[in-house]
């Protein structure tokens, strides 16, 4: 499996999604990435990016 190298990465993948999430859901859509890093946030208690006020 080829690794592929990028520079810049988007808001979404820098904040708060942990490691281990990113790991374990690394194969997954789009929308199950976003519900995990959402349920994160909350457990943190910061505002995902994109949320509405």
């Amino acid at each position: 499996m080829a690794t592929t190298n990028r520079d810049r990465r988007s808001a979404f993948e820098r904040r708060c999604l942990s490691k281990a999430a990113k790991r374990m859901y690394r194969n997954s859509t789009k929308g199950v990435r976003k519900a995990i890093y959402a349920a994160e946030c909350q457990q943190r208690g910061k505002s995902a990016l994109g949320a509405g006020k």
